[in-house]
């Protein structure tokens, strides 16, 4: 991938063709991409996934999705790996061929690797969590044969079956590479087609005593990427354990995030929600309505004023409402796990936040 970047804004849509479809599992697909217009590739780093908008039949609004991108940055191609499990990946699987188009904007996330650290990471995936932790891994072994130091990796790798699990011809080539740097432990739930020792290393759901059997009483940081479930389990074990809250990064699937230890962290006051009507502003157009409790979240709010911005899951976990914040201030009545800055407001969230000083302040969005 080139790491020159386009002239287009972070919100701009591009038309990127399909170039290849590959089966990676019974129920997973990777499409490759390129852009259509044969300009650069904005650059993207490990673990960040793509907004991508597929167009209905029947005058339908778009759907708007993300998936994570499952290549390194070295890669020349975008790849996203996309498990059949609802309306946008079955539209992808069943409805998508090479040649087609779809639109899709620059990579986004905060789910990231930083090859710097000489200490080992431990990287957790659980079925298609992988495509995060993939391209991570994938990053690790590029920059080791580049530097010639790779961080030492473990990875614990569950699925369900062996059909299911996906990338296992990618992952021999990466520990090829990695030249001893590289353990990976697979897991399978159901075994009837598989042999252990070929096929896997541990039958059942990862635990803390899986754990403790495969690591030593080392300095590690956790990159964790799974069903909220999982995750939440993986992530109790290991603060019971002793891992600081700070050495685990994760990214769970769907709306719910982790239930994280706070007590020795600095959290910022929350903000509450406005008691009492807020004007707010949509746009530079000023389309405009009085919002009041009771009217739901400010996507809800825009709807119904006749407004028609983007979304995706609805719940603060894919960050397509994602909106600029030009004045005023807003409180979120959920927790959310996309990521935004302190400027943007995941709208689907969020509604007008109170004031500190009980005055009335107006809220002013740029929803395109």
């Amino acid at each position: 991938m080139s790491s020159t970047t386009t002239s287009s804004s972070r919100s701009d849509w591009r038309k990127f063709r399909i170039t290849q479809i590959v089966a990676e599992s019974a129920v997973i697909k990777s499409f490759y991409l390129e852009p259509a217009d044969g300009a650069a590739m904005a650059p993207h780093r490990a673990g960040q996934h793509l907004p991508i908008r597929l167009a209905q039949p029947g005058g339908e609004p778009p759907l708007l999705r993300t998936y994570t991108v499952s290549v390194a940055p070295s890669a020349q191609q975008l790849r996203i790996s996309v498990r059949k499990l609802g309306t946008g990946s079955s539209h992808l699987h069943d409805a998508i061929a090479v040649g087609d188009t779809i639109d899709c904007r620059e990579p986004d996330g905060d789910f990231i690797i930083d090859t710097s650290p000489t200490h080992p990471v431990v990287m957790i995936a659980a079925g298609v969590g992988i495509t995060p932790i993939l391209a991570m891994i994938t990053h690790l072994v590029d920059d080791g044969e580049r530097t010639g130091a790779m961080r030492p990796i473990t990875f614990f790798y569950a699925a369900r079956t062996k059909a299911e699990r996906g990338f296992d011809g990618e992952l021999d080539r990466l520990v090829e590479r990695a030249n001893g740097k590289l353990t990976i432990i697979r897991l399978l739930q159901e075994t009837d087609d598989a042999v252990i020792g070929k096929d896997y290393e541990e039958q059942g759901i990862l635990s803390a005593g899986i754990l403790e059997k495969y690591l030593g009483f080392q300095l590690y940081d956790f990159y964790m990427c799974g069903p909220p479930g999982f995750m939440q389990a993986i992530y109790d074990a290991l603060t019971s354990h002793g891992v600081a809250d700070h050495r685990i990064f994760a990214e769970a699937f769907g709306p719910a995030s982790l239930k994280r230890q706070t007590e020795n962290r600095s959290v910022a006051p929350k903000a509450e929600p406005s008691a009492i009507p807020i004007d707010v502003v949509f746009n530079a157009a000023g389309d405009h309505g009085v919002w009041a409790p009771g009217a739901g979240s400010l996507l809800e709010f825009a709807e119904a004023s006749g407004l028609t911005p983007e979304f995706g899951c609805r719940e603060g976990a894919c960050g397509a409402c994602k909106t600029p914040l030009v004045a005023g201030a807003v409180a979120y009545f959920r927790e959310t796990s996309a990521a935004h800055g302190d400027n943007e407001v995941l709208i689907c969230s969020a509604v007008p936040a109170a004031s500190a000083d009980g005055t009335i302040n107006k809220l002013v969005l740029a929803i395109g």
